[in-house]
């Protein structure tokens, strides 16, 4: 079993497309070593933030093996495994430990609602097959997806599986506060929702966050003051950032259509390609975004 520990920071990549609707790999690796130069912890793709459901397989393939290229050596590797089979995600997991991911998470079908027991099934299926030198957790996410688990089933994975030792989660710091509690002091929770209440998380037993790359400069230095106790400077800087992590979390498509473009914005880009479904952006929101990114400073 590997030793390496995960915590701290992890953003969640955005995927860039070009006019021609295909996947924009020199902006992707410029993104990649721009997180490099963050001195976070982690790096992850292939989640909501990635728009991974309008991803083809290959497209899939190309962005983890850019991350696995140009990551830095020090920072782990998060993978967001999604299917609605079992050997859709095995076929990506393959992927995944060629290009030594140090972290799975498996999303549970994205079309198809299961209740408790069917979502255990499903997911014990996979982990019973994912290599022991790579950590294996769930995003359990009720509010984003369709299907969950209940505290107990997740007790149940990590009494089966031994490497089954993160979760991904998605919740207010009130909500996750008594599920982290019962947990097993070894069974680790990140947080998301693009850092909203990092201090409470934090506070609460969350051993870190997988926020999105706009805001992770500023929510790492967060990390860093609330490691130290020096939870006053926490508060001021997250005070500041709190209204525009407010203004992309109304739902998953404004996230995905202000919060890719505050990042761009932020790299210098200004005009940036989007792949339908997506959100249209208004004037106000394309103008909010650019007086967001100044206020974040340019890289």
């Amino acid at each position: 079993m590997i030793k390496r520990k995960l915590t701290g920071i992890v953003p969640m990549i955005y995927c860039f497309f070009n006019k021609k609707n295909q996947i924009d790999t020199k902006f992707i690796e410029d993104e990649i070593k721009l997180i490099n130069s963050l001195n976070v912890k982690g790096i992850a793709c292939l989640g909501l933030g990635t728009e991974v459901n309008k991803l083809s397989f290959k497209e899939k393939v190309q962005i983890i093996e850019l991350i696995s290229k140009y990551k830095s050596k020090n920072t782990y590797l998060t993978i967001t495994i999604s299917g609605e089979k079992y050997t859709d995600q095995l076929k990506l997991i393959k992927v995944a430990n060629a290009n030594r991911a140090d972290w799975l998470v498996l999303q549970p079908p994205a079309k198809k609602k299961l209740n408790d027991s069917e979502c255990l099934d499903f997911f014990s299926n996979i982990i019973k097959n994912v290599s022991n030198n790579t950590f294996v957790g769930v995003q359990n996410a009720p509010e984003y997806l369709k299907s969950s688990l209940s505290p107990n089933s997740i007790l149940k994975l990590y009494k089966n599986y031994k490497t089954f030792r993160y979760i991904k989660g998605e919740g207010t710091a009130k909500i996750l506060a008594p599920i982290i509690k019962s947990y097993p002091k070894d069974l680790k929770v990140f947080n998301g929702r693009a850092g909203l209440e990092i201090i409470e998380s934090l506070k609460i037993g969350c051993e870190g966050i997988m926020p999105s790359v706009e805001f992770s400069d500023k929510l790492n230095e967060i990390y860093l003051l609330v490691k130290k106790k020096k939870y006053v400077s926490a508060q001021k800087k997250y005070s500041f950032i709190n209204p525009y992590i407010k203004f992309v979390m109304k739902d998953i498509p404004t996230f995905i259509c202000y919060g890719k473009k505050i990042f761009a914005y932020r790299m210098g880009v200004n005009k940036i390609y989007d792949r339908k479904p997506c959100l249209s952006p208004s004037d106000y929101g394309l103008n909010k975004s650019k007086f967001i990114a100044k206020k974040l400073g340019y890289y």
